[in-house]
Protein backbone atom coordinates (compact mmCIF):
# COMPACT_ATOMS: atom_id res chain seq x y z
CA UNK A 1 0.00 0.00 0.00
CA UNK A 2 2.73 2.48 0.97
CA UNK A 3 4.63 1.67 -2.20
CA UNK A 4 1.74 2.84 -4.34
CA UNK A 5 0.99 5.86 -2.13
CA UNK A 6 4.40 7.49 -2.42
CA UNK A 7 4.22 7.18 -6.20
CA UNK A 8 0.73 8.69 -6.16
CA UNK A 9 2.12 11.80 -4.47
CA UNK A 10 4.96 11.96 -6.99
CA UNK A 11 2.56 12.31 -9.94
CA UNK A 12 0.75 15.49 -8.82
CA UNK A 13 4.07 16.80 -7.52
CA UNK A 14 5.50 16.59 -11.03
CA UNK A 15 2.38 18.21 -12.47
CA UNK A 16 2.53 21.07 -9.95
CA UNK A 17 6.24 21.46 -10.68
CA UNK A 18 5.51 22.01 -14.38
CA UNK A 19 2.78 24.51 -13.44
CA UNK A 20 5.17 26.38 -11.11
CA UNK A 21 2.84 25.85 -8.14
CA UNK A 22 5.61 25.84 -5.54
CA UNK A 23 3.59 25.25 -2.39
CA UNK A 24 1.61 22.40 -3.91
CA UNK A 25 4.78 20.90 -5.38
CA UNK A 26 6.61 21.04 -2.05
CA UNK A 27 3.63 19.53 -0.21
CA UNK A 28 3.27 16.55 -2.57
CA UNK A 29 6.98 15.75 -2.69
CA UNK A 30 7.26 16.09 1.09
CA UNK A 31 4.42 13.58 1.47
CA UNK A 32 6.12 11.24 -1.01
CA UNK A 33 9.44 11.51 0.91
CA UNK A 34 7.68 10.78 4.21
CA UNK A 35 6.02 7.70 2.73
CA UNK A 36 9.36 6.52 1.31
CA UNK A 37 10.88 6.78 4.79
CA UNK A 38 7.92 4.94 6.34
CA UNK A 39 8.17 2.20 3.75
CA UNK A 40 11.93 1.93 4.22
CA UNK A 41 11.39 1.43 7.95
CA UNK A 42 9.45 -1.76 7.16
CA UNK A 43 12.42 -3.32 5.35
CA UNK A 44 14.46 -5.49 7.72
CA UNK A 45 17.67 -5.50 5.69
CA UNK A 46 19.63 -2.24 6.11
CA UNK A 47 21.32 -2.68 2.74
CA UNK A 48 17.99 -3.07 0.96
CA UNK A 49 16.56 -0.17 2.94
CA UNK A 50 19.39 2.16 1.88
CA UNK A 51 19.14 1.07 -1.76
CA UNK A 52 15.37 1.59 -1.81
CA UNK A 53 15.62 5.06 -0.28
CA UNK A 54 18.37 6.04 -2.70
CA UNK A 55 16.39 4.87 -5.76
CA UNK A 56 13.15 6.46 -4.56
CA UNK A 57 14.79 9.78 -3.75
CA UNK A 58 16.44 9.77 -7.17
CA UNK A 59 12.93 9.88 -8.65
CA UNK A 60 12.02 12.93 -6.58
CA UNK A 61 13.51 16.39 -6.96
CA UNK A 62 15.65 17.60 -4.08
CA UNK A 63 13.77 19.30 -1.30
CA UNK A 64 13.90 23.05 -1.92
CA UNK A 65 16.17 25.07 0.29
CA UNK A 66 14.95 28.38 1.59
CA UNK A 67 16.69 31.60 0.74
CA UNK A 68 17.76 33.97 3.51
CA UNK A 69 14.87 36.21 2.52
CA UNK A 70 12.38 33.34 2.83
CA UNK A 71 13.84 32.39 6.22
CA UNK A 72 13.47 35.99 7.42
CA UNK A 73 9.86 36.10 6.28
CA UNK A 74 9.13 32.82 8.05
CA UNK A 75 10.73 34.13 11.23
CA UNK A 76 8.61 37.29 11.21
CA UNK A 77 5.15 35.86 10.57
CA UNK A 78 5.51 35.91 6.79
CA UNK A 79 6.06 39.66 6.62
CA UNK A 80 8.43 41.26 4.13
CA UNK A 81 11.13 43.70 5.22
CA UNK A 82 8.93 46.65 4.22
CA UNK A 83 5.91 45.26 6.04
CA UNK A 84 8.03 44.87 9.18
CA UNK A 85 9.09 48.52 8.83
CA UNK A 86 5.44 49.55 8.60
CA UNK A 87 4.57 47.39 11.63
CA UNK A 88 7.44 48.97 13.59
CA UNK A 89 6.16 52.47 12.78
CA UNK A 90 2.59 51.49 13.69
CA UNK A 91 3.91 50.32 17.06
CA UNK A 92 5.52 53.72 17.48
CA UNK A 93 2.09 55.30 17.09
CA UNK A 94 2.63 56.79 13.64
CA UNK A 95 -0.31 57.64 11.37
CA UNK A 96 -0.50 56.41 7.79
CA UNK A 97 0.65 59.82 6.57
CA UNK A 98 3.62 59.80 8.97
CA UNK A 99 4.54 56.25 7.93
CA UNK A 100 4.37 57.26 4.27
CA UNK A 101 6.61 60.26 4.87
CA UNK A 102 9.13 58.21 6.85
CA UNK A 103 9.32 55.51 4.18
CA UNK A 104 8.86 57.89 1.23
CA UNK A 105 5.76 56.09 -0.05
CA UNK A 106 2.16 57.18 -0.58
CA UNK A 107 -0.58 56.69 1.96
CA UNK A 108 -2.38 54.25 -0.38
CA UNK A 109 0.77 52.12 -0.41
CA UNK A 110 0.89 52.30 3.39
CA UNK A 111 -2.74 51.16 3.51
CA UNK A 112 -1.91 48.25 1.18
CA UNK A 113 1.00 47.22 3.42
CA UNK A 114 -1.21 47.39 6.51
CA UNK A 115 -3.87 45.29 4.79
CA UNK A 116 -1.27 42.62 3.92
CA UNK A 117 0.11 42.70 7.48
CA UNK A 118 -3.36 42.22 8.94
CA UNK A 119 -4.02 39.36 6.55
CA UNK A 120 -0.65 37.66 7.10
CA UNK A 121 -0.91 37.81 10.87
CA UNK A 122 -4.65 37.14 11.02
CA UNK A 123 -5.36 40.37 12.85
CA UNK A 124 -8.07 42.97 12.50
CA UNK A 125 -6.60 46.14 14.06
CA UNK A 126 -3.52 48.34 14.21
CA UNK A 127 -3.38 47.77 17.97
CA UNK A 128 -2.87 44.05 17.37
CA UNK A 129 -0.05 44.83 14.92
CA UNK A 130 1.57 47.11 17.51
CA UNK A 131 1.30 44.44 20.20
CA UNK A 132 2.78 41.85 17.83
CA UNK A 133 5.69 44.17 17.00
CA UNK A 134 6.47 44.55 20.71
CA UNK A 135 5.97 40.84 21.48
CA UNK A 136 8.32 39.76 18.69
CA UNK A 137 10.99 42.29 19.65
CA UNK A 138 10.58 44.29 16.47
CA UNK A 139 10.32 47.39 18.69
CA UNK A 140 10.90 48.12 22.34
CA UNK A 141 7.85 48.57 24.53
CA UNK A 142 7.48 52.17 25.71
CA UNK A 143 8.64 52.68 29.29
CA UNK A 144 5.91 52.67 31.90
CA UNK A 145 5.51 55.72 34.10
Amino acid sequence: MLLAQWRLHRLPGNLYLRQARRNDTAREFARARALVEALADTLPDTERRAAFVQRAHALLPAAPTRTARQEARQEWGGLTDREREVARLIAQGKSNREIGAALMIGTKTVEAHISRILSSLGYSSRAQIAAWAVDTGLVQAPPTR
